[in-house]
């Protein structure tokens, strides 16, 4: 049994080894960004239009106010099909967010001042379901995930209110519905710093705060994607976490390798994560949460292997899993469906090769699905 379990820890190294063989041989083109409103300077432009763009961009959703936004979707047609009746649907609540955060903003702005344009809210929303056949039985897990972030320009040009189903430590968590709804201030102290404070939904309601810093760096073919994080809440004390994601593209080919960690006070253990992923990827949504790197949830269109060990302390793992991942869009474009096959070996089980399956889908509110006709 030990011997096996050496064997199966060689595993990431040997598939990281055929992952950056794979990467040095392909010529294919870049994987394209999932549709969004671009925001280019003229030399990139230029540099994409000349082919020059080795890698996948990565931009933020648009930039459109909430008035666009609901002059747009006034302005589009009426759904002829069953199609067009789900963008319908998409649009309509797409569009009751962003009425809903005009008349926060206003609310809290000034009187005597005049109102700037309030900037939209993108959101996203996935479900997901899991099922793990083990000895005694099936384990079976629903995780429903989202965030919003809404910009308050009249209230304080740098205060944000966010909603989100994230942990307050982003760990890569399993899908097993564990984690609350969490809603609360977000406050840019400077460029890639953050401080939230809030309170998450539970019985008795529990408050938390946190400092966060987190930002993207290209290192030629790699980019770098540092993360750290102090927070301290009233349930589970005060800890850390610090990640790093390294990615590697070569034309639609990603390897990208990501540890996690994290401490708590009231464990007083280290906690780690560590994830190996090789894609081909045709499409990438840009991460809106840090986890989304170790979870590989940016991959929009397009399949990989991903090679995952979890531990919580630093004696061992406390299981491993390795899975083949398959996503791609709806023809809505907005609408994403993913499966995704696996086998996990969990030292609470012996070591045993227990199957499993994660289904689910990933859906974009980040801008209408039917715009308004052009004037």
């Amino acid at each position: 049994m030990i011997r096996s379990v050496r064997q199966l820890s060689s595993l990431p190294l040997i598939c990281a080894l055929a992952a950056l063989a794979g990467c040095a041989t392909s010529r294919e083109p870049s994987p394209v960004v999932a549709a969004q409103p671009r925001a280019l300077t003229t030399s990139e432009a230029v540099a994409e239009g000349n082919g020059q763009r080795r890698q996948a961009a990565r931009h933020r959703p648009g930039e459109s106010s909430t008035d666009e936004i609901q002059a747009r979707n006034a302005a589009a047609e009426p759904p002829l099909d069953a199609r067009e009746r789900l963008d319908h649907a998409h649009d309509r609540l797409y569009t009751k967010m962003q009425e809903f955060v005009e008349a926060t903003d206003h609310r809290f702005a000034p009187q005597d001042a005049a109102l700037l344009p309030v900037p939209a809210a993108p959101f996203r929303v996935s479900l997901a379901g899991e099922a793990i056949d083990r000895n005694d039985g099936t384990d079976l897990s629903i995780d429903l995930d989202f965030d919003v972030t809404l910009r308050l320009p009249n209230a304080e040009k740098r205060l944000r209110v966010f909603v989100t189903s994230n942990d307050v430590d982003e760990a890569p968590r399993d899908d097993d519905g564990s984690s609350a709804v969490r809603a609360g201030l977000r406050y840019e102290l400077q460029k890639y710093l953050n401080f939230d404070v809030g309170l998450k939904v539970d019985a008795p309601p529990v408050a938390f705060m946190s400092l966060k810093w987190a930002r993207e760096i290209a290192l030629g073919r790699w980019d770098f994607y540092p993360f750290a994080k102090l927070f301290a809440d009233t349930d589970e004390s005060v800890g850390y976490a610090a990640a790093v994601t390294l990615d590697h593209w070569s034309g639609r080919r990603l390897f990208r390798t990501s540890s996690y960690v994290k401490w708590r006070d009231d464990r007083d253990r280290v906690e780690w994560s560590q994830t190996l992923i090789y894609a081909h990827a045709r499409e990438i949504i840009v991460p809106d949460r840090y986890g989304s790197y170790l979870r590989a949830s940016d991959i929009g269109h397009g399949w990989g292997v991903k090679l995952r060990a979890n531990g919580g302390d630093m004696h061992g793992a406390t299981y491993y899993e390795a899975s083949i991942f398959r996503k791609r869009p709806t023809a809505s474009g907005w609408l994403y469906w993913f499966v995704e096959p696996l086998v996990r070996w969990d030292r609470e089980y012996a070591w045993q090769a227990d199957p499993g399956i994660r289904i689910g889908i990933d859906a974009l509110f980040w801008d209408l699905a039917r715009p308004g006709k052009p004037q």
